[in-house]
C-alpha cells in the first residue's frame, strides 16, 4: 500500500507539470532596437520619440511603442512569428524590417532612417489664345485718318 503522502506529492508534481506546460504552450520573445536618423550631412543620431509600428503574420494587430531618449523601443510578448517593424518620423524614411521571432528568445533590430527627398513639381495649364483678328478702320473722312 502507498502510504497518503506519497500519493499527494504525487499530485502535486503532475498538477505543476501541467501548469508550467500550459505557460509554456505560447512562449513568446521580446524585440529590442534603435532608430537612427541620417542627416543630410550624413551625420546620425538618435531618433528620440520615433514612433516604432510592428506587424506579426499570424497577429494581424499592429503594436506601437515609442523611442526613448537613446532611440531604444522594445516590444515584449511578441509572438513566434514573422514580424515587420517600420519607424515613422517626420521628413524621414526607410524600408520596413522583417524579423524572425523565435520563443523564448530576445531580436535585436536597428532602424536607419535617411531624410525623404522632396519632390516638387509644377502643374501649368493655359488656354491658347485666340488669333488676334485686326479691323481695318474705314474712315469716312476725306483726309484718311
Amino acid at each position: 500500500m502507498i502510504p497518503t503522502y506519497d500519493v499527494f506529492v504525487s499530485a502535486l508534481l503532475t498538477m505543476l507539470a501541467v501548469v508550467s506546460t500550459g505557460a509554456a504552450v505560447n512562449p513568446s520573445a521580446t524585440v529590442i532596437g534603435t532608430v537612427t536618423l541620417t542627416a543630410a550631412t550624413g551625420d546620425t543620431f538618435a531618433a528620440q520619440g520615433a514612433r516604432v509600428v510592428m506587424a506579426c503574420e499570424s497577429d494581424k494587430t499592429l503594436r506601437t511603442e515609442v523611442a526613448d531618449d537613446h532611440g531604444s523601443f522594445r516590444f515584449l510578448n511578441v509572438p513566434s512569428d514573422r514580424c515587420s517593424i517600420e519607424a515613422d518620423v517626420q521628413g524621414f524614411v526607410a524600408p520596413p524590417i522583417s524579423v524572425v521571432a523565435a520563443a523564448d528568445q530576445v531580436v535585436t533590430t536597428d532602424l536607419h532612417l535617411g531624410i525623404v527627398p522632396l519632390r516638387t513639381g509644377v502643374n501649368v495649364r493655359a488656354i491658347a489664345p485666340s488669333p488676334i483678328v485686326k479691323k481695318l478702320r474705314r474712315s469716312c473722312r476725306s483726309d484718311g485718318r
